[in-house]
């Protein structure tokens, strides 16, 4: 059975914090042209772990937790992005929970909270070959987006998505 809650806990951050690191782990051993090496976009990652919850604060931001049968399965978090945005993060299923809905579950779960924050939008960025992902968030109604004109330091290697808040 999958359980979906809000972090709230010290023991929640810390399955947050193992899911996070696990998944740049994965990000830095696909895509770093130097093995070892952090993408950029990882350079405030150690202090966003240690913060927390930091930016992903209620009311302005979230940080969602999916557990199978008691065991963690996967994460999101959503941080403001602008007055009107939630920027969604972190979305991370460990391989063992894929193709069970869990990624699913835990989108519905971010958007749900960010319109009863009063959101109108949610916007992301994610790597141009994480394809399971985008097929993620296209099922919760995201579509494509400039990510150039919206995000600083946009690269060429990432696609940027965005979703109406209804």
């Amino acid at each position: 059975m999958v359980t979906i809650l809000a972090a709230s806990t010290p023991t929640q951050f810390e399955d947050f914090r193992v899911l996070v690191r696990d998944f740049v782990s994965w990000a830095v051993a696909t895509s770093s042209p130097i093995k070892g090496d952090r993408p950029p976009v990882f350079a405030k990652l150690d202090n966003e772990l240690a913060n927390l919850p930091g930016k992903y604060s209620e009311p302005d931001g979230a940080i969602f937790l999916a557990y199978v049968d008691g065991e963690i399965a996967g994460c999101i978090a959503g941080f403001r992005s602008d007055r009107r945005s939630l920027e969604v993060t972190r979305l991370w299923v460990l391989p063992k929970w894929r193709g069970h809905g869990v990624g699913d579950r835990l989108v519905q779960a971010l958007l749900i909270n960010a319109q009863s924050a009063g959101y109108k939008r949610a916007v992301l960025r994610s790597r141009k070959d994480m394809k399971a992902a985008h097929k993620v968030y296209q099922r919760a109604g995201f579509f494509d987006m400039d990510g150039g004109a919206y995000f600083p330091n946009f690269g060429d290697i990432e696609i940027a998505m965005k979703r109406n808040i209804d």
